[in-house]
This record gives C-alpha cells, structure tokens and sequence, in this order.
C-alpha cells in the first residue's frame, strides 16, 4: 500500500469498512447463532451458553494482544518500507498465539466447574454451560491462530477475503447446529453441547482456509523456525509494549462485563435471557463501528508509519464523521424494532417488556461508544498506547462496575440500572479520548 496514494474519504472508508462489517457479523454469529438456534431449544440453554461465552470472549481477547500487535507492526514497517521485518513479525506471532491457545485450552478444560461458580451460574444452567464451555476451550488453539492470520490479512488490507472466508465457516456452522442441536439422522440430540462441538469444527476449518489465503495473497512472506530461534528479543519487547496495552483496555472491559454478568445472575434466568438477546443485538450495531474503526486503523498505521501525521489526523476526523451518525441511527431504529426483535426468540412477556426498555437506553450507549472505539484503535495504531487501557481501566470498573451495582443491585433498577451505568462509562471515556487525541500528544511518540 502505498501511502501518497492512500484515499481516506468518507465514499473510500465506507468501500474498505463494509467487508470488515460483514466479516465480523459473520464471526459474532458463529458464537451468537449457538443462541439462536438454541433459542428454539430452551432457553435455559440460551442462558447457559451465554455464561459460557463470557468466559470465552474474555480468554480470546488474549490472543488479539498480539494479533492487534501484529496489525499495527506490519501496517507501520510496510508504511516505512521496513517490509524485511514482515516475516519475523508474522511468524512470531504465530508461535506466540499458538502456545498461549493451547495453555488456556489446558487450564479451562479443567476448571470450567469451578470458572462458572465464580460467576454465580444458576444451578440449572451449570452442567449445559461446563459441557459448552469444555468444548469449546478445546478449539482456542484453532481460534487462536484463525484470528492471527485475519490480523495479517487485515495488514495487507485484504478485507475481502477475510469476509468470504468468515462467511463459509459461518454457513457450514448454521449446518451443523441443525445437525447436532436437535439430533438429524443418526445424530443424537446434543443441545448446547452439540452447539460447541458445531462451532469448535468450523473453526478449525476457518484456520485452514485463513493460513491458505494468507499465503497465496501474501507470496513473499514466509514463516521460518530461524525467525524465532533464538528468539529475537527486541521484536517481542516491541510485540509486547504494543499489544499489552492494547489487549489490556479490550480485556479491562469484559472482564468488567464479565463481573456485571455476577449481578444480572443474581437477578433471576429470564433477567439473564434478556441480557444475552440485547447484547446480541447491540453487538450488531458494535460490530459496524468496529468495521469502521478498524479499516481506519490500518489506515492510520501507514500514515504513521510515514510520519504523515496530519494525513493521520484528517483520516481519524473522517472515520468519525462515517462512524457516529451511522452507529447512533441504528441504536434508534433497532429501538423502534424492539418489540419484534425479540418476539423473532421468546414469547416470554417479561422478556419482551424488559428488551425494549435496554434497547432505548442503548442508543444512549451508543453515542458514546462510537466514539469510543475509534479513538481507541486510532490512539493505539499511533503508538499512544497506555492512555486508553488506563482510562478504560478506572472508568471501566468504577463506572460500569460500581455504578451498574448501585443502580443495578442496591437501587433496584436491575438490569436498566445496570445498562444506564455502561452508557456513563461510555459517554465519559468518549469524551476525554477524544480529547486525548485532539491534544495532539500521540504526535510526539515512538512508533518503529
């Protein structure tokens, strides 16, 4: 990519931000189509699954401290024509993820029991939750590497490639859960268990087909034991110094997430069935900012790479500009839709009722983080790394944690008070980020 020609209009940043949208609802759904195909199951299982994923979600945020690492090392050595340094980034990170998959896998595996304890499942969730969530630990190592090769392709802006890829593995996984989940010919009826087995298969298939395309789409790069051994010092450090941080802010957040999951568990089943459905949709609207954010991000590390700073600044105010009309128009809509979003999974009454009520107070939530998200990845690809994980952390867990357990739990406003709390976070955190960025301090930082 050439970076005097890099084109960082608003009709330029749609076109490179689409397949990313695609390809990230696509890979949402693999884990959120388990709930939806077992929302005609029970939705106990719903429930169960959603505890599961929680503790998933936050252990593959690991794995993007050095796939996000990665995605900024190679956009910024490209961007200053260092591309001899590509190979070692690439397999570096391969051997890096892969370890750290299969020592996560390890330990979850056998302490999935004790995990969901912590987090306060409810006693009938428990055995279809530990069953889901043993299966699935099995398949981090096939996650793992799947996601370092999409962050080396995302580098080399092939974004499409990583839409059709995620979209097959998608398609064959909808297949298999109506094979597993029900039972379909010989099959037995395996529920959540059979929801995981599905999803664990299909990635493992998307690792092959991401390794594949890297490789034909990026001919001169090649992974060598003599680029890791001995293990090049300087190149982890740098990893490292970047992905920590910037896995630290992501990982802060669900884990925060994570502990709010404790409160609404406390709040009774059909409160935590609400809970799984809205995020699932507002994960759609997540997922479009994250598009955006991301294919301005690679932008931002090849400007930065070529210490095209101003170019780098105007591309951040453009990807704003697409991002939060966008983003805060469809919180409105999908509001207005509440009613029959959630009737398409549950006839519960409570359920419906309390589902229109977080997705108005997500719109709220949405201005925030639309901002939010880009400044986050646009402050990262710039090398200012530390501010966001520290604000993310403080704000994160005094705002969206104690303020949901004000509201939430010891005001009684349950989850409503708990969704008010994470739209202050992000409303607060929005603000000084992009104050941060405006200031102009990541200007004046090391990038390679």
């Amino acid at each position: 990519m050439n970076t005097t020609k890099l084109d960082y209009s608003v009709p330029a940043l749609a076109r490179m931000s689409w397949p990313v949208f695609i390809e990230l609802l696509l890979q949402l759904l693999v884990g959120n189509m388990d709930q939806v195909q077992l929302s005609h199951f029970n939705d106990t299982a719903v429930a169960a699954v959603g505890n599961a994923n929680t503790v998933i979600t936050v252990v593959q945020l690991t794995f993007t401290v050095v796939s996000m690492a990665a995605t900024i090392l190679i956009t910024q050595y490209r961007g200053a024509g260092q591309t001899g340094q590509v190979n070692r980034i690439c397999t570096l990170s391969v051997c890096v993820n892969g370890l750290l998959a299969a020592v996560l896998a390890a330990g979850i595996t056998l302490f999935a029991g004790p995990l969901l304890g912590l987090m306060q499942v409810p006693a009938e969730l428990m055995d279809e939750a530990a069953a889901y969530l043993r299966i699935t630990a099995l398949a981090l190592p096939f996650q793992a590497l799947m996601l370092t090769f999409s962050a080396f392709l995302r580098a080399g802006a092939h974004m499409k490639v990583i839409m059709c890829i995620t979209g097959l593995v998608n398609v064959c996984n909808i297949a298999g859960n109506a094979v597993l989940i029900n039972g379909l010919g010989p099959f037995p009826r395996l529920g959540a268990a059979g929801a995981a087995l599905s999803s664990s298969i299909f990635r493992a298939v998307g690792l092959l087909l991401m390794a594949w395309a890297f490789f034909r789409a990026e001919p001169g790069v090649r992974l060598s034991r003599r680029d890791v051994w001995p293990v090049p010092g300087h190149l982890l450090r740098r990893l490292l110094a970047i992905g920590l941080p910037a896995g630290g802010e992501s990982l802060s957040y669900n884990l925060s997430q994570a502990s709010c999951l404790v409160f609404v568990n406390l709040m009774g089943t059909y409160v935590v069935t609400t809970r799984m459905y809205a995020a699932m949709f507002a994960n759609c609207i997540y997922m479009l900012v994250m598009a955006i954010s991301q294919a301005g991000q690679v932008l931002v590390g090849y400007l930065v790479g070529a210490r095209d700073l101003d170019g780098a600044h105007r591309c951040t105010l453009q990807v704003l500009k697409l991002s939060c009309p966008i983003t805060v128009g469809l919180a409105v809509v999908m509001a207005l839709l509440g009613g029959p979003l959630f009737s398409l999974f549950t006839s519960d009454p409570r359920i419906l009722a309390l589902g229109r009520q977080i997705l108005w107070v997500e719109v709220l939530l949405e201005v925030g983080r639309s901002v939010n998200i880009v400044m986050v990845r646009h402050l990262q690809a710039a090398g200012d790394v530390r501010f966001p994980v520290v604000l993310g952390i403080v704000c994160q867990w005094a705002v969206a944690v104690g303020l949901g357990w004000l509201l939430g739990v010891h005001l009684g406003m349950g989850l409503v008070g708990l969704w008010l709390a994470f739209a202050a976070d992000e409303n607060i955190r929005a603000v000084l980020l992009l104050a941060r960025w405006m200031r102009g301090k990541w200007r004046t930082m090391k990038t390679i």
